[in-house]
């Protein structure tokens, strides 16, 4: 285990009362594990709980051991520039430590966040065709994980940003998407207890279209007008929040009830979001599917840092 040698590095604690253990964020030197490596040291900071950059390496084979101590030498050193420059970039004081992990990296970072509240990865800019894409080890950490799993984005080369600033100038925005399932109950009291701890306005978004809701009762045999339906799903949202407990003033919840695709909704939402929140699996989802096509969606296009609970 290595901590950083950063003069600036060191433990922030806070009184907020949102207990977390501790962040960890998966770091390789690419541009968009630099982007995660840089939300999560201000994640960390924000909470005053420590930060574990973990670096996987699988070693080489066939090499003497003094050749295997060498090169593992240098992964160290490597991950403790990358570590010190993102402190220098970030400008917090966290608690830090650098771990070099021998090993697939899903596992890697799956041991190390046994015991974290938060795993941070980044998202693999551009894919074959130029779409953006999750990535082989996001994918599967988001699977896996029972812990939430924040996807951050690497900023597109036409200055396209992450989703830390709102483009019209307005109150910091945390979204959620809510479909009444407990996947996304879980998701809603999450991104509520984030609201709480950064001020941020909390947008709760019901998309709905007639094919996703139940018939209205009594409507059996003719389709009420979609007046009816926003109504009917309005209410839905109203249950759910009101089920869930909120801690929050009412005026720092926002009620958003849209007819359209959920992963549509909630990507267009992105664009005014500090933070998105999901559930891993919503009411379309299969028992057999860990991780629900709406959540998948938006872990592929959204335009802020995603956060998917279970």
């Amino acid at each position: 285990m290595l901590r950083s040698k950063a003069p600036d590095v060191g433990r922030q604690t806070t009184g907020d009362p949102v207990a977390m253990r501790g962040v960890v964020v998966g770091v390789s030197g690419s541009a968009e594990a630099d982007v995660a490596l840089d939300w999560a040291l201000k994640e960390a900071a924000s909470y005053g709980v420590p930060l574990t950059a973990v670096m996987a390496w699988n070693g080489p084979r066939g090499v003497q051991p003094h050749e295997y101590q060498s090169q593992l030498d240098r992964r160290r050193e490597d991950l403790l520039s990358l570590v010190d420059a993102a402190v220098r970039r970030v400008g917090v004081q966290v608690d830090v430590e650098a771990r070099v992990a021998e090993g697939d990296a899903p596992d890697a970072l799956m041991t190390a966040a046994e015991d974290a509240d938060m795993l941070v990865l980044g998202r693999r800019r551009l894919g074959r065709l130029g779409r953006l894409v999750l990535g082989s080890v996001s994918s599967e950490l988001v699977e896996r994980a029972q812990l939430p799993v924040t996807v951050v984005r690497a900023a597109l080369a036409d200055g396209d940003g992450d989703g830390s600033e709102m483009p019209d100038g307005g109150p910091r925005r945390i979204v959620v998407g809510v479909d009444t399932s407990g996947s996304s109950m879980l998701a809603l009291r999450h991104a509520a207890a984030v609201a709480a701890h950064t001020g941020a306005v909390l947008e709760a978004v019901f998309a709905w279209q007639i094919t996703t809701l139940a018939p209205l009762p009594g409507s059996w045999g003719w389709a009420p007008p979609l007046g009816e339906y926003e109504a009917f799903a309005a209410g839905r949202l109203d249950e759910a929040i009101a089920a869930a407990g909120l801690d929050l003033p009412a005026d720092q919840i926002v009620r958003t009830v849209i007819h359209k695709a959920p992963a549509a909704a909630l990507i267009d939402a992105s664009t005014r979001a500090d933070r998105l929140v999901v559930g891993a699996r919503g009411l379309g989802g299969f028992d057999r599917l860990l991780l629900g096509s709406v959540s998948r969606q938006v872990l592929e296009y959204a335009n802020s840092p995603v956060t998917v609970v279970r």
